[in-house]
């Protein structure tokens, strides 16, 4: 927070008003101020305030474009932390720094390129963070003016393989729980995830579900400091002391989940703590899985996971003991050659 107020020390009035009367460009919770649509209290996360600075920074001096070999030294965050554009800019091959030109030329410039690419040559591909609606929209109208269907977003590749298994294994490319259900579950199981570093509003929700009491298990190759303390900024006394977040802690190969689900699944069948009338009413193919994973001895699976027959053993038990689930998983699974 203190880092937040002195990065935007030169701006503050500025910076105030868009966390008390804008929109996050982190999320898509419909934050309008410090409020969301999905529980009542301060909405304000680490991305949030991280993103801020990008929003109130002034606009940069020309004459630092004016040594390339040294921007050439510089980081992303070092460049970016030199300003915004103030007007368009242009270099060309062989000149050694940037020059100021119109609107007129620099449209100028675009529309010549744009006339002797060929459709098929062409590539549009949008972040998928501090993007407006509208702005995908007009990206994709654009794209079909100039006659490409070459057009891509960075959330297609972090997320299809889960759109894609989703859609064929329940019906609908989409999850099938809210943020409520999170706050009101007995158990939230992390797979792959590092939501304190890549989704840092997700860890209030966590923090609310903690306080009535879940416990948290996590799957994972390397143990998230994230995970295990956080400092929830919207919340005084976890901002101030800090909040444990992580019940138990599962270790596994990189790569090896998909073994681990699977040593929990013999467990969990040969103590029945499964639901046989559920998954007889909304599956298929279980049987044909049972037999596989019965026919599969343990020692495979900690081979393949990484982790013991007594941590998946007790991960079996916590589960099946437990009233109500959420599993939540992140690029730890969905980039697997098995994402899917």
């Amino acid at each position: 927070m203190l880092r937040t107020v002195w990065d935007n020390r030169d701006n503050l009035p500025y910076a105030w008003r868009i966390l008390s009367k804008g929109v996050c460009d982190g999320c898509a919770l419909g934050v309008a101020g410090f409020q969301d649509w999905t529980i009542e209290g301060v909405h304000l996360c680490t991305t949030r305030l991280n993103l801020l600075r990008l929003n109130t920074m002034g606009a940069l001096d020309p004459a630092v474009l004016g040594d390339v070999e040294h921007l050439r030294t510089l980081d992303g965050s070092a460049l970016r932390a030199l300003g915004r554009l103030p007007f368009p800019m242009v270099r060309r091959a062989g000149e050694p720094d940037f020059r100021r030109i119109g609107w007129d030329e620099a449209l100028t410039i675009a529309g010549e390129r744009l006339r002797t690419a060929t459709p098929d040559q062409m590539a549009f591909y949008l972040t998928a963070r501090g993007i407006t609606n509208e702005v995908y929209y007009v990206a994709q109208k654009t794209a079909r003016f100039l006659g490409t269907p070459n057009i891509d977003n960075a959330a297609r590749i972090c997320h299809a393989p889960s759109t894609a298994m989703l859609q064929e294994s329940v019906g609908a490319a989409a999850t099938t729980v809210s943020y409520g259900d999170v706050i009101n579950s007995s158990l939230v199981v992390l797979f792959g995830s590092n939501v304190a570093n890549d989704q840092p509003v997700f860890m209030k929700y966590l923090y609310l579900a903690r306080k009535q009491g879940a416990k948290v298990a996590v799957v994972n190759p390397y143990r998230e400091p994230g995970l295990e303390r956080y400092w929830v900024p919207s919340n005084i006394e976890s901002a101030v002391f800090g909040t444990k977040m992580t019940d138990e802690f599962f270790e596994v190969h990189t790569g090896g989940d998909v073994a681990f689900i699977n040593g929990v699944l013999k467990a969990l069948i040969a103590e029945a703590g499964h639901d046989e009338r559920f998954i007889a009413e909304h599956s298929d193919g279980f049987d044909a899985l049972r037999a596989e994973i019965e026919a599969t001895p343990f020692d495979v699976f900690e081979r393949l996971s990484g982790s013991s027959r007594a941590d998946m053993e007790r991960f079996a038990r916590m589960y099946a003991s437990a009233p109500s689930a959420v599993l939540v998983w992140s690029m730890g699974i969905t980039q697997h050659v098995q994402g899917s």
